[in-house]
């Protein structure tokens, strides 16, 4: 038992960093040769990558369980129609057409009917 906690804390010793050894880790970094711009220009680089900005943005205020849901709704509908589009571009998929005129009975619905044809159009790379 005793010569376990030796080699625990043997192995613990010879893993813990060395002081003077550089990290870039997290939010903090090392200024070298007094170069405090190169360590800006790093530590913005580091933010971004982390999407520093976004996550303060988003802790500014409370955002009510249900507008969180709404949100990530919204975001996972705009990454489907997105993937549709990139598929009717490629041509591997079109949407099937909806027959008959039952469904353009008001003005909002023709118009809408209208918008997705020219869509289509636009994406295949026709003029409409």
């Amino acid at each position: 038992m005793n010569k376990h906690k030796q080699n625990f804390n043997k192995n613990w010793k010879a893993k813990r960093p060395e002081k003077n050894q550089i990290q870039d880790k997290g939010r903090s970094i090392a200024v070298v040769n007094g170069n405090v711009n190169i360590a800006i220009r790093k530590l913005k680089k580091v933010l971004e990558k982390m999407e520093f900005q976004k996550e303060l943005s988003k802790r500014e205020y409370y955002e009510k369980p249900s507008a969180k849901r709404k949100r990530k709704k919204d975001q996972a509908v705009k990454r489907h129609n997105k993937e549709l589009d990139i598929m009717i571009m490629k041509g591997e998929w079109m949407p099937t057409p909806i027959t008959g005129q039952k469904h353009l009975k008001g003005k909002r619905q023709r118009r809408k009917e209208y918008m997705g044809r020219e869509k289509i159009s636009k994406l295949r790379g026709r003029k409409p």
